[in-house]
């Protein structure tokens, strides 16, 4: 079972997103390089088909970065949902939230939080505006932690 622990939840960063824009920009002023070489020499057609070539490899790693920037935000407003809970749960059991680990990055039914205190089971109610934080017992437990 793996645990992450708060400040994995609150640091943990895409490093992809600033390698995608430093490819659009690189295939933007490739474009443009070959689309302005084309339109001074309209007789060579072959900076014309680098140049459309070159611009849809730009559409296609643009659009790459858009779904990207769109799962980034789903995920950094889950990400936000557990750290408060982790928040909560840490202000119920007196220990700073820095001390605490849960096993899912995002908020779901079987929240499983390692303590110092010992191992802690979250149960939402139906609807989930509420909890119940009850302590449980592993048994043979195989934990993986990841940290920052």
């Amino acid at each position: 079972m793996t645990f992450y622990t708060y400040g994995y939840l609150t640091q943990h960063h895409n490093t992809w997103q600033y390698a995608r824009i430093g490819l659009i920009i690189a295939l933007l002023a490739v474009f443009i390089g070959l689309f302005v070489y084309y339109l001074r020499h309209r007789w060579n057609v072959k900076y014309k088909d680098l140049s459309i070539i070159s611009g849809t490899l730009l559409l296609l790693v643009l659009g790459f970065q858009i779904n990207s920037l769109v799962s980034l935000r789903s995920a950094t407003e889950q990400t936000g949902e557990i750290t408060a809970t982790v928040k909560q749960v840490a202000k119920q059991l007196a220990v700073k939230p820095t001390e605490l680990a849960v096993n899912a990055t995002t908020t779901n039914t079987n929240l499983l939080f390692k303590t110092p205190k010992g191992y802690y089971r979250l149960d939402y109610n139906s609807d989930g505006s509420a909890y119940v934080l009850e302590k449980v017992n592993l048994h043979h437990p195989k934990i993986t932690l990841t940290k920052e």
